[in-house]
């Protein structure tokens, strides 16, 4: 794609717009966070409850299973991505009560916010690596190859199984110990309340279980696959240097290295979580995804003001591009 030309005052330009609406109507989630949160936790408790406990039939057990499946990933990306950010609330203690809802999930709660803002750090140092390889959001062999796209057909079984013990006994620097508890005794909860509990409490068979367990996992798969491993290029330019206009280079490169869908449908982002927003996310990681609409808007308003190019499509665009992307990822 031809580069856009550098116009030093975009970023700058950019920032005292947001900050005149930010400062209005703040930088963290309202009232319609808490509702969604609500309202997610209670969709799985319930769900959880009629798949492991209360269905009388296979098709109870399968509505169950379809939705405890998407409440695995609805739960992670409208509540524990922006506590990883501190943008869930302004008090600390709600922060940390909403990252701790990545358990729901099977997921650990320190790894994911560690990995995850490691790869923030990488993109705004102006890394080569992209973010999903510096999440370890990608299948390997034992060589290093990627594995290929077939394989993320297990794809929620490799992050909720192996991930993150791989990442715990791989990565460097010092983890606390109290990490290494929650890690085994939170997992331990997880799959004997999901993969456990159904075999012993319902009147079903072994395969009706079985179908119901597989179908609740590719659900988290497919929806996974498209929110976790959205295709993006690799920077070049750092962020965190004393040059304005270096500064001002790297947030271009934001806008040409990624692409926002629908960025008008406060419906979609009230349901993704902003996961469609990536250029918004990566120019304003720190503000809660309910925020994410309007500074779509100032961006694009601003981005045309510097004669740059907000990159946007619709959200049927999603659907294949993904699959395609993992099989580049493979063959490069």
């Amino acid at each position: 794609m031809r580069a856009q030309s550098v116009d030093k005052d975009f970023i700058n330009d950019l920032y005292d717009r947001s900050e005149k609406w930010l400062n209005a109507h703040g930088r963290h989630g309202n009232a319609i966070i808490w509702l969604k949160t609500l309202v997610l936790i209670a969709i799985y408790v319930i769900s959880f409850l009629w798949f492991s406990f209360y269905s009388r039939n296979i098709q109870e057990f399968l509505i169950s299973a379809v939705v405890l499946g998407f409440c695995h990933v609805l739960i992670p990306v409208n509540v524990s991505h922006d506590a990883i950010h501190g943008s869930f609330s302004s008090n600390k203690l709600l922060n940390s009560l909403a990252l701790s809802t990545l358990y729901l999930s099977g997921t650990n709660a320190y790894m994911y916010k560690r990995k995850h803002l490691e790869a923030h750090a990488e993109k705004e140092n102006g890394s080569i690596k992209k973010g999903i390889e510096v999440q370890g959001l990608l299948l390997k062999q034992a060589k290093g190859n990627n594995l290929p796209a077939v394989f993320y057909v297990f794809y929620s079984e490799y992050m909720i199984l192996i991930r993150d013990f791989q990442l715990f006994f791989s990565t460097e620097g010092k983890i606390p110990v109290i990490e290494y508890i929650k890690l085994f005794v939170f997992k331990a909860i997880y799959l004997f309340a999901l993969l456990v509990l159904p075999f012993l409490m319902l009147d079903l068979s072994f395969w009706q279980i079985l179908s119901g367990i597989l179908l609740m996992y590719l659900i988290v798969t497919i929806s996974l696959v498209i929110i976790l491993l959205m295709p993006t290029e690799k920077m070049e330019i750092s962020r965190t240097n004393e040059s304005s206009s270096l500064n001002n280079r790297w947030a271009i490169e934001i806008l040409e290295h990624n692409v926002d869908f629908s960025p008008n449908s406060y419906f979609l982002n009230l349901i993704a979580g902003g996961a469609n927003l990536n250029v918004v996310h990566y120019l304003f990681p720190n503000v809660n995804h309910v925020h994410y609409n309007h500074l779509a808007k100032l961006i694009e308003e601003t981005a045309r003001d510097h004669n740059l190019v907000y990159r946007k499509q619709s959200v049927k665009d999603v659907f294949g591009i993904h699959f395609n992307y993992l099989k580049g990822i493979q063959k490069g």
